[in-house]
Order: C-alpha cells, then sequence, then structure tokens
C-alpha cells in the first residue's frame, strides 16, 4: 500500500522539483509570484508518495464572496494512478478552503484514468485559454538546429545574418520597456488581438529575473523586433513578441527566434518552446485550421521543424452546480466549448 503525505516547498525548490518531473512554466512558482500581482491567489498542492511525486498549482480569481480557480497545463503527475486521489484531495480541499464555484483544469498531459471515470466528478471545459498546440525544439547544436528547420526559414536566418540583422540581450529598464511594448502594441493593432497593460510584461520579467531573457532585434541601427523568452527546467519558451511593420520580411523574427534557442541551451535547457499554433484542422485533414487567426502563425514556427504538441482539451470540475450554471450563463468565456466532450484517452498506466 502507497502512503502518500502532502508536504510544502520553497519556491526554488518547487521549480526544481517541477523541472526534474518535466513540468510546465505554468506551473512554475515564478508564474505563481507573477500572476499573483495581477489579481490571482495561489495555492500549491505537493504529494510524495513511494511512488514518486504529484504536484498542482492552483489559481484562484475573486468573484464576489466566491473564486473561480484554474490549473493551466497541470497538474503534474507520473505514470500510474497510485497518486491520483491523493492529490485530487488535496485540489480540492484547496478550492473548498477558497470557496470556488468551479475549476478549470488545462492538462499538460492526459488526465488520470481513475479521475475521468468517477461519475459526475468532471464535465466537458470551456474553450481553451491557453492555445490547444505548441511546436517544441530539440535544442541540439547550430549546425543540427539549422538542418532541421523548412528551406524558407534556414534562408530567412541566414539572409538576415548576411543583411546584417543583430540580435542582442538587451537589460531590463524604462526605456527598453517602453521600445518593447511599443512594438507589442503595433503587432496587436496589425493582427486585432489584445495585449496586457505594460507594467504586465514589466512584473513578468521582473519576477523571471535571470530565468527569462529580452531581445531585440536591429537592422542598420533601427529597432526591428523584440521577444521574452523564459525558461524552466530543461525547457525554454517564446512568451511575448512584437515586430515593427515597416521592417518586416527580412527575416528578423526567425533569427530572433534563433537566437533565443542558442540563450536556451546555454542555460542548459534541452527543449525550447515556440509558442502556441492554429488548432488542428479537421478530422482527416492536415496542418492548421484554414482561415484560422493562427494560421500564419502556424507556417511560421513549424518552419523551425520540431514536434507538434497537441494538448488535452479542458475540464471543469464544479463545487457549487448552481452558481457555476450561472458563471457560464453570465460569462461566454466559461460555456463549455461547442462539440467539446470528456477525454476519452486517459493516461497510461
Amino acid at each position: 500500500m502507497t502512503t502518500a503525505r502532502e508536504r510544502s516547498l520553497d519556491g526554488a525548490s518547487w521549480d526544481a522539483l517541477l523541472g526534474s518531473e518535466d513540468g510546465d512554466l505554468l506551473q512554475s512558482w515564478l508564474w505563481g509570484e507573477f500572476k499573483q500581482r495581477h489579481g490571482w491567489a495561489t495555492e500549491r498542492v505537493l504529494i510524495d508518495g513511494a511512488s514518486g511525486t504529484a504536484m498542482a498549482q492552483i489559481l484562484f480569481r475573486k468573484r464576489g464572496p466566491f473564486t473561480v480557480a484554474y490549473l493551466p497545463r497541470g497538474p503534474v503527475l507520473g505514470p500510474g494512478d497510485t497518486l491520483a486521489a491523493d492529490l485530487l484531495s488535496g485540489i480540492d480541499a484547496a478550492c473548498t478552503a477558497r470557496r470556488a464555484i468551479l475549476l478549470v483544469i488545462e492538462p499538460h498531459q492526459p488526465l488520470p484514468p481513475s479521475w475521468l471515470k468517477q461519475a459526475g466528478a468532471f464535465a466537458p471545459g470551456p474553450a481553451s485559454f491557453q492555445t490547444s498546440r505548441t511546436v517544441k525544439v530539440d535544442l541540439v547544436d547550430d549546425a543540427a538546429l539549422l538542418a532541421q528547420m523548412r528551406k524558407d526559414t534556414r534562408y530567412n536566418i541566414t539572409y538576415a545574418m548576411r543583411k546584417g540583422v543583430t540580435v542582442e540581450h538587451v537589460p531590463v529598464n524604462a526605456v527598453n520597456l517602453d521600445a518593447f511594448y511599443g512594438l507589442l502594441g503595433e503587432t496587436a493593432q496589425r493582427n486585432g488581438f489584445g495585449i496586457h497593460s505594460r507594467a504586465y510584461y514589466e512584473d513578468f520579467l521582473d519576477c523571471f529575473g535571470d530565468q527569462a531573457v529580452l531581445l531585440f532585434s536591429h537592422a542598420q541601427g533601427t529597432l526591428t523586433a523584440g521577444l521574452i523568452a523564459a525558461r524552466v527546467g530543461d525547457e525554454a519558451r517564446s512568451m511575448y513578441a512584437g515586430s515593427a511593420g515597416a521592417h518586416r520580411g527580412r527575416g528578423d523574427a526567425a533569427l530572433l527566434r534563433f537566437v533565443a534557442m542558442q540563450w536556451a541551451r546555454e542555460l542548459g535547457c534541452s527543449r525550447y518552446d515556440l509558442g502556441g499554433i492554429a488548432p488542428a484542422a479537421p478530422s482527416g485533414a492536415s496542418g492548421a485550421v484554414p482561415g484560422s487567426d493562427l494560421e500564419g502563425v502556424d507556417k511560421f514556427k513549424t518552419g523551425f521543424g520540431g514536434t507538434i504538441v497537441a494538448y488535452p482539451q479542458p475540464v471543469e470540475r464544479r463545487y457549487r452546480p448552481r452558481i457555476a450554471w450561472l458563471v457560464r450563463h453570465v460569462n461566454a468565456r466559461f460555456r463549455t466549448a461547442p462539440g467539446q466532450e470528456l477525454p476519452s484517452d486517459t493516461q497510461p498506466g
């Protein structure tokens, strides 16, 4: 019989353990600390047992006297189902203490079979808050990195180098933050998406410290693009990026990602997550959904080679079903996504 116990860790130890368990950046202590600066509360559940470790970081947002709970890209749970019951009990206790109406889980991996087999324990969730697919690249040496890229991506990088485009790691200060936010705002306006306040990106860089980097590309002395990347454990990720519309098409964006991969590799990372790409096309087709907002992003990021990773669909656990119904009625973002069903694929035992 496995005896499990719940324990707590400091931030550095949590993130070290998360990295050793191949957990996601959104389950990191640093991410939780960052989100606390922007209206969220954080609870962490850590279960130790003879068979391994299980972890979950839950974010809570106030809704009157209650909260809405969110578990992004988690939980972290090894093969098998032995700690699943204890972990779910810990998650339920945290949600009950915080008076959660509901919990939305966007899994990093398939959820434990024992969770999904409980009648009424989970319901299909809303549409993903995070992107449902991404591209992850193994951080081999430069020659191998270039060799695995699509021909046009490789050409764009070498073309940018020949034309004198430079990429530099810049200090995080007011001037550079203003410049980055300007690039981000221009990109958002050009592509029709929303962005956070300037303070949001400043706080992100402050929380992640030397585990994040701000990169700028310049062409003939003119700022052309910027990127913020961060790492936890063996994996780094493109988090936020923007570019100047007047200077697009010269390979700056591709070179920027290439340098970000080099930065991650120097820190000891073995993988680089290029960030979200478009949802998958309907069954029987290939690539991204035609006409998707992310279709161009899909083409750009898949050009680096690597592996496309598709995440399981969100699920929802309802602690106060009547109030949860009201939340879905008032806020369309929490309504069950059309065609969404509980996952049928389960974690391998």
